[in-house]
């Protein structure tokens, strides 16, 4: 799970729009970064006989930051508006460079800590970006110039980008008497063109504008190689979000957070080398960058790693200590949760064959968005359902910099939930809720392009872990579940921070015996029991890594895809089994959300977004133009409904005018419904000779009610379909059933005989003119 340009999301939330929250960020602005306004003009100049000030400064290093006083007014209205919303440290500042850093090169990074409303379910927990930046003081300014190499076009044209330009502060006494002062330039950063952009910028991309209100600078602190403070913020959008009520937001286009900033000394790994992006796109791309003295059409992308070799100090990653809190939750006792997640981090040092990454506990609210440590982010609101990685990377070589995993107690809840020997087996829940609710989503990201999509209901997976307790799962306790479910997830998420993307065909490994193993990847999406049986990354994972990382010539040979393969293979689906999994998963689940829907005591209204969701994924097999596939995935999809309508033993009374529905909101589904409610695979099935031969057998008969339960709505968008298919074999069909409906007509009772006479006269109209 990416979150751009260099992080992935693997769950997702409510959003603004639904591409909205993995917009790539555009054009960073340190104006906005470093803005310390509050909307009010700035303070008046010190007059020559004001009584000495001590700024309790010393001018050492880079960046220095000079405290500054803020009236009352400014304190009130920063009370009134941010308290209890975003945090606020109440403390902002004036910042000193010092002019020999000037011309140096920066990595200017943010990173959301805090978003309101919506909190992590929109920005909060995710990298904005990495941008790579210099200054220069020219006419009574401090000028802010983006200086990456990608936009070099020959060794002629290399432009300046100028981001921002920040008035000189010239006449602060108390600074000015500082010893070394003149070494210094300070900025009024409120002061700059753009006040504030990053999250304009990022919303702007989507045609989302959205003016702050008022910010400032606080907890400047000084890192190893540069500095880092938050920046607090509040302002308004134009579009309104659908679920600040939800939040207790009562103004739908107000929204506020904190973002943490950096700035460190540009630095590129000693022996770090580039991996090219093989054709098969294994991994995550780097940012784009144009190939110097070559047309602008050529783009040069790499592919995202860390700078890794043997006998390298290990990469630390910080678990949050709020995993402590987690751990001595009483539903919790009993499992090792921390030895669970290090599992997951370290993990991976095997398939380098040397240790790469240690796992530590410690560091809390304050430090966990810090650009200078790796962290797990353990959220303990146990009702977000998510997880997902960011990294951060050098835009020109694709060198990844640091790294953070988000990670939420429900995953290790619902590990109780999943793998619960002694609750009863349960149906299949569907879920009412809109496609734009909180939902539990695995996502990745490449180039810009984002995929998300369901989790299984946690009540139909544990359904599925009870009916398979005592086959796979039965050598191991439900300690060694809960355990291994949580390792996995971290597993998959930091798998995502050393440069792999998804892959959904790892569990073609999966032959169906009990032995086999339960996927090549943990990069795939698993069932539950299947999660649990895979302990440590599996041999696709340690062909990639090693293949990115130089540790070998040989790109993976495992089956792969990802999630741009979802759109165009209908076999690479998530949470599936087997290598024939048509045969063996598919079909048999598709058939079983059949049962529910055709068993259900809710309405077919409450039970669209459930059809939805089940229906549009499966029925890609029957839109492919693989005749074997298609003829498989069609049988196996009538089944339970073609004429004669095999009604079971005990079933409801309207089990026969369910089925009825349930057949006709399927071919309107294949055929009529527009393509935005076909999910992924929209165009109507390839009409090849082996398809057609029982499709339409089957819509003639059901045309015709030949077993006595088809209803007239149904009859009537079977007339749909076979005008909407256009084909020779449709049409003479169409022919025929006029005909045999027509000679039947004087015996029908009159009620029967004004719909079928309907029916007729649809057929008649569909036929002349057959062809459009």
């Amino acid at each position: 799970m990416e979150i751009p340009p260099s992080g992935c999301v693997e769950h997702g939330m409510p959003q603004w729009s639904n591409h909205r929250r993995r917009a790539w960020w555009s054009a960073l602005s340190l104006a906005m970064f470093l803005s310390t306004g509050c909307g009010d003009p700035p303070p008046a100049s010190v007059p020559e006989d004001a009584p000495e000030v001590d700024l309790g400064v010393e001018l050492e290093g880079a960046f220095i930051s000079i405290p500054r006083e803020m009236s009352a007014e400014q304190r009130a209205t920063i009370s009134q508006r941010l308290d209890g919303v975003v945090d606020n440290a109440g403390a902002s500042f004036y910042l000193a460079i010092r002019r020999g850093e000037l011309k140096q090169k920066w990595f200017l990074t943010a990173f959301t800590k805090q978003w309101h409303p919506g909190g992590v379910g929109e920005f909060a927990g995710e990298v904005l970006g990495s941008q790579v930046v210099s200054f220069e003081e020219q006419n009574g300014k401090l000028f802010v110039f983006d200086v990456d190499r990608r936009k070099v076009m020959s060794d002629v044209f290399d432009p300046q980008v100028l981001v921002d330009a920040y008035p000189i502060v010239t006449d602060h006494r108390a600074f000015n008497r500082l010893p070394g002062a003149s070494q210094y330039v300070l900025i009024d950063p409120s002061e700059g063109l753009n006040r504030y952009g990053v999250v304009g910028d990022r919303l702007g991309v989507n045609t989302i504008h959205f003016q702050v209100e008022l910010s400032f600078a606080q907890r400047f602190r000084r890192l190893a190689d540069g500095v880092a403070f938050e920046q607090v913020f509040t302002g308004y959008s134009d579009l309104p979000y659908e679920w600040a009520s939800y939040y207790n937001e009562d103004n739908a286009f107000r929204a506020a957070g904190t973002l943490s900033i950096s700035l460190r000394r540009y630095a590129e790994g000693p022996g770090y080398t580039p991996t090219p992006l093989p054709p098969r796109e294994h991994y995550f791309r780097s940012a784009r960058s144009i190939v110097p003295n070559t047309t602008v059409e050529e783009i040069r992308q790499v592919a995202v790693k860390w700078n890794v070799y043997p006998g390298m100090t290990p990469i630390r990653w910080h678990i949050m200590d709020t995993v402590l809190a987690a751990q001595q939750d009483p539903r919790l006792q009993g499992y090792d949760v921390v030895g669970a997640m290090k599992r997951g981090i370290e993990g991976w040092n095997a398939v380098f064959g040397f240790k790469v990454f240690e796992a530590v506990v410690g560091g809390g609210m304050r430090d966990f968005a810090d650009d200078d440590r790796n962290v797990v982010i353990v959220d303990t609101d146990e009702l977000m359902p998510l997880a997902f990685a960011n990294w951060r990377s050098n835009p020109d070589t694709g060198e990844i910099r640091g790294a953070s995993v988000y990670y939420s107690l429900s995953w290790m809840l619902n590990g109780l939930f999943y793998y619960d020997e002694d609750t009863a087996l349960v149906p299949p829940v569907p879920d009412t809720r809109p496609e734009d609710s909180l939902r539990l989503t695995w996502g990745g990201l490449s180039g810009g392009d984002s995929c998300g999509m369901r989790a299984p209901d946690p009540r139909e997976a544990r359904a599925r872990v009870q009916a398979e307790a005592h086959g796979r799962l039965a050598g191991l306790t439900k300690k060694q579940k809960v355990e291994r479910y949580i390792t996995g997830i971290i597993l998959h998420e930091v798998g995502h921070t050393l440069g792999l993307r998804h892959n959904f065909s790892g569990s073609r490994v999966n032959d169906g015996s009990p032995t086999s193993l339960a996927s090549s990847s943990v990069m795939d999406y698993l069932d539950p029991v299947d999660m649990a049986l895979m302990g440590a990354p599996g041999s696709y994972d340690t062909s990639a890594v090693r293949y990115l990382y130089g540790l070998s010539s040989t790109l993976p040979t495992e089956p792969f895809c990802s999630d741009d393969d979802r759109r165009t293979d209908p076999y690479c689906m998530t949470y599936d089994r087997f290598a024939d999994s048509l045969a063996q998963w598919h079909g048999p689940v598709f058939q079983r959300h059949e049962d529910y829907l055709l068993n259900s005591p809710l309405s077919w209204e409450r039970l669209q977004g459930y059809f939805n969701r089940s229906s549009s994924p499966y029925l890609g097999f029957v839109r492919v133009a693989d005749p074997p596939t298609q003829v498989l995935a069609y049988d196996l999809l009538m089944a339970k409904l073609r004429p004669p309508l095999v009604i079971p033993p005990g079933a409801r009374p309207d089990y026969p005018a369910r089925a009825d529905e349930l057949t006709r909101r399927i071919f309107q589904r294949l055929y009529l419904d527009p393509a935005t409610d076909r999910g992924y695979f929209t165009s109507n099935p390839a009409l090849t000779p082996a398809l057609l031969t029982p499709m339409l057998a089957d819509i003639e008969a059901i045309i015709l009610n030949t077993d006595g339960v088809r209803g007239y709505a149904a009859r009537r968008t079977l007339v749909d379909v076979l005008k909407a298919q256009q084909s020779l074999p449709a049409y003479l069909l169409l022919r025929e059933l006029r005909d045999t409906l027509t000679i039947g007509l004087p015996s029908l009772p009159e009620a029967d005989r004004v719909q079928t006479e309907d029916l007729v006269n649809r057929i008649s109209a569909a036929v002349s003119p057959y062809y459009r």
